[in-house]
């Protein structure tokens, strides 16, 4: 076996793993897997995106993250949008304005990372040109791909009524976007429509045959700088050209014999090591797997976990090392333990997270891994013309109100929960993980994970297992969790809410387990399909 690649979208799986047929290695297959992803999955992930990627090369023994975050631009202020902020809504955790300044249009973009960390990436790890692993996302975006049942559902989302933009209301938001993705009636595209962007692989051609930094200080810089200055955004030129990728250890934690490694602040990578170092020790492997201390276990894990997310977690190079240290000590894991053990309920929900991401997973036989998530946040419905791409909207994560973690300020690196991980045995990578999904990213990881180390399950078998999510008091569980075991945790004093379906519409866990012989098991979670398909049937937005 060359290798295995696990992501979201098939095409763009394939395409990583024809590279990896032709002799690429994973670093190689994870960038041509990407850009694939940025055409097939427009509004998930893109150039004008952010990306964290969790790496690993087998034979240098040289473990880095690669984060290329959303910035804020220069020209913001702390307290620029104090006076006309309306708090966040309800669903999404976005900022709330009345002309949803922060969520769409161009004062919702952020400087992008995204081809800035792929490129650093590429210069660290990858043995093929970079030109060459750019051309199967020009060949698609330029021959068309068929709308998927994903897209065209969620083209169609209601949000919540006076607090966020409707998904075709963002698309509209200029006319070189509204072109791409709506019907000339002004309806969204059709699930199986053909959607071809020659635009889009045209920008891409630049990039390859000019190079990544042609985003950054090229002729289409200027262009990108131009269009987003003349519309009243916060990036400038200069922004754009002072952009750089962060390289930097990765963030460790121990789960039983497992060393688990994932990104560090702004990102969510302190979440999951916290999580797991909280579990640790709880035995949860000697439990009956969705039985109800199992499920009250990790029901209160999450929710402890989520109310430090809103203390601790924000841009260290704005709020100091120290916060997000704190949530990988093991201290703090005694504290939220002890807790646990004494069947603490969560009180604060957490502000919640734009679930429009994406993520690839990918092994090779040389044991290299990847592990990279990368995300648009929720997308500006901000297409410059000519370019094909849509932008970031990376400004409604951030908060308006001013001196707390996640203020504005100029070139602050906006906060997120992706989280992609890679554990250790015995100093070898044993399983390698990650997901889109926002809030239930973290539930997602730490049940995939636990149902492979503690429960012995299959790749397939641990993304498949019944789900249960903690926020605030409340804990979501999937319809696979038994009802007894909700009546339990309600009599306890948890708050039960049961989706009725078997599979939720995410988080989408991507995971590959890599076994002591080198054989690779691998899952894509089916979750995103099935959970919309029911939402259509059942008229639910």
């Amino acid at each position: 076996m060359k290798g295995v690649v696990a992501c979201v979208h098939p095409i763009a799986a394939e395409e990583g793993a024809k590279v990896l047929e032709a002799g690429g290695n994973a670093f190689d297959a994870a960038i041509a897997t990407a850009f694939v992803q940025m055409i097939v999955l427009p509004f998930s992930c893109g150039v004008g995106g952010m990306v964290s990627a969790n790496l690993w090369a087998a034979a240098a023994h040289e473990h880095a993250i690669v984060d290329g975050y959303m910035r804020a631009g220069s020209l913001v202020s702390e307290d620029m949008w104090v006076q006309d902020h309306l708090g966040e809504a309800d669903v999404s955790g976005s900022s709330v304005f009345a002309d949803h300044r922060s969520s769409m249009g161009y004062t919702s973009i952020c400087t992008p990372g995204a081809v800035a960390g792929f490129a650093e990436m590429h210069d660290r790890f990858a043995t093929m040109p970079w030109s060459e692993l750019l051309q199967s996302a020009i060949r698609i975006a330029r021959q068309g791909y068929a709308v998927s049942p994903i897209m065209a559902t969620r083209m169609r989302e209601r949000r919540n009524a006076g607090q966020e933009p409707d998904f075709s209301t963002r698309i509209a938001v200029t006319q070189a976007c509204a072109r791409l993705f709506l019907q000339a009636d002004g309806s969204p595209l059709d699930e199986g429509y053909v959607l071809q962007n020659s635009d889009y692989a045209d920008t891409l051609e630049r990039l390859a045959s000019k190079g990544p930094r042609e985003f950054y200080e090229g002729d289409l810089a200027r262009e990108i700088a131009a269009d987003i200055q003349a519309n009243g955004g916060f990036v400038t030129y200069d922004d754009l050209r002072d952009m750089r990728a962060k390289t930097y250890a990765p963030k460790k934690g121990r789960y039983g014999d497992y060393e688990i490694f994932s990104d560090g602040p702004p990102g969510g990578g302190p979440l999951l090591i916290e999580a797991l170092n909280t579990l640790d020790g709880l035995g949860l492997g000697a439990l009956e797997h969705s039985a109800v201390d199992y499920a009250r276990f990790l029901a209160s894990t999450f929710q402890l976990v989520n109310e430090d997310r809103r203390s601790y977690l924000g841009d260290p190079a704005v709020i100091g090392e120290e916060p997000g240290e704190l949530l990988i000590s093991r201290r703090r894991a005694d504290v939220l333990r002890q807790a646990v053990r004494e069947g603490v309920v969560g009180a604060v929900p957490p502000a919640a997270e734009d679930t429009d991401t994406t993520h690839l997973t990918i092994v090779d036989k040389d044991g290299n891994v990847a592990s990279i998530t990368h995300t648009l946040g929720n997308h500006s419905g901000v297409v410059t013309s000519g370019c094909g791409f849509v932008y970031n909207n990376g400004m409604n994560r951030f908060d308006p109100q001013p001196g707390r973690a996640s203020s504005f300020a100029p070139g602050k690196a906006r906060l997120h929960l992706m989280m992609p991980a890679i554990a250790f045995k015995d100093g070898i990578p044993a399983v390698a993980f990650g997901a889109p999904g926002g809030n239930t990213i973290l539930g997602g990881m730490v049940q995939a994970f636990t149902n492979v180390v503690d429960f012995g399950m299959t790749a397939v078998e641990a993304v498949l297992a019944p789900r249960i999510y903690g926020e605030g008091s409340t804990v979501w569980a999937e319809a696979g969790v038994r009802s007894d075991v909700l009546e339990a945790l309600t009599a306890k004093g948890y708050h039960t809410v049961r989706y009725p379906g078997s599979l939720a519409p995410r988080p989408l866990v991507q995971l590959v387990v890599i076994g002591a012989d080198g054989q690779l098991d691998a899952a894509s979670d089916p979750r995103g399909e099935y959970g919309l398909a029911w939402a259509r049937e059942n008229g639910v937005t």
